[in-house]
This record gives structure tokens, sequence and C-alpha cells, in this order.
């Protein structure tokens, strides 16, 4: 197997920082401080999803700025401090867990649901509704247990010795 390819930590740090920007951006726009074309979708999926880029943002850093990059097996090197790994656990279940709610609000909320199905014609517009919900509430129940299995996964990594 080949040597995996790392950040340097300079380089993480202004990966970091753009990915974070975005999703400041993200959340900005959806608070209402950017002003963009109105929508219909509530504040809290925007502010949501920017989160998940500036925590996608901070993990990048603490993984290769502060951590050194990843280990051949993909944790983080062994003798990371316990506190940067737990950073980095909360901030991976924290990403997971916002797209995780974004999916279950668009498949299982209340209202109306617009969804584009093309491809589909014979299934008619009501169709678009239904698929796109069936489709929104299959990624849920993946994220859902993406989330489960992530944190059982973390909690075993920070119990073993380093």
């Amino acid at each position: 197997m080949s040597e995996r390819t790392q950040l340097s930590p300079t380089a993480a740090v202004v990966l970091g920082l753009v990915v974070a920007l975005m999703g400041c951006l993200v959340i900005g726009i959806a608070i209402g401080i950017i002003p963009a074309d109105s929508t219909r979708d509530p504040r809290w999926i925007g502010v949501a999803a920017g989160l998940a880029f500036v925590l996608a943002g901070a993990a990048v850093i603490v993984g290769f700025a502060v951590a050194g990059g990843a280990a051949p097996d993909g944790d983080l090197p062994p003798g990371t401090p316990f506190g940067v790994r737990l950073t980095q656990y909360l901030l991976g279940l924290g990403i997971v867990g916002l797209l995780t709610a974004i999916a279950v609000s668009v498949a299982f909320g209340p209202g109306p649901r617009q969804f584009n199905v093309t491809g589909l014609p014979f299934l008619g517009p009501k169709a678009g509704e239904t698929m796109g919900r069936v489709v929104f509430g299959f990624g849920a129940v993946l994220s859902a247990a993406f989330f489960v299995v992530l944190a059982v996964v973390s909690a075993r990594r920070l119990r073993r010795p380093r």
C-alpha cells in the first residue's frame, strides 16, 4: 500500500478556514445578515447546514494542524492527547448529527415539500413529494445509523490505550 499524502499544518489551517468561512456565509444568508433570494426553508436548516461546514473546517484544522494527520488505520496518530481526540470525535458527531437532523426534517417534517423528479415522467407531479420524502427518509435512517456507529467507534477509540 502506498503512503498517504497528508496536508501540511499550514494547508490544513487555510483549507479549514475556507470551509468554515463558507459555512459562515450560509449561516449569514440563513439568518438574513447577507441578502439573498428568499427561501421557504426554516432558518434553522440553513444554520445547521452552515454549522456543519464550520465544524468540518474545524475538524480539518484539528485533525491535520493540531493532531498531525491520520495514522494508517485512519485514526489520529498514536500519542495524540485525549482532549484533541475527544474534540475531533465530537466535531465528527456534530457534523453527522446536523446532517441527520436536516434529512429527518425534510423527510418527516410537516408541510408540503417540492422535489423535482426527472427521468420518471410517468409518476406525475405528486410523486415528486412522495419520492423525495422516501429518499430523504432512507437517507435520514442511514445517517442516524451512521451517527450511532460513529459514536460507538469513537467511544471505543477514546478508551483504548495509546
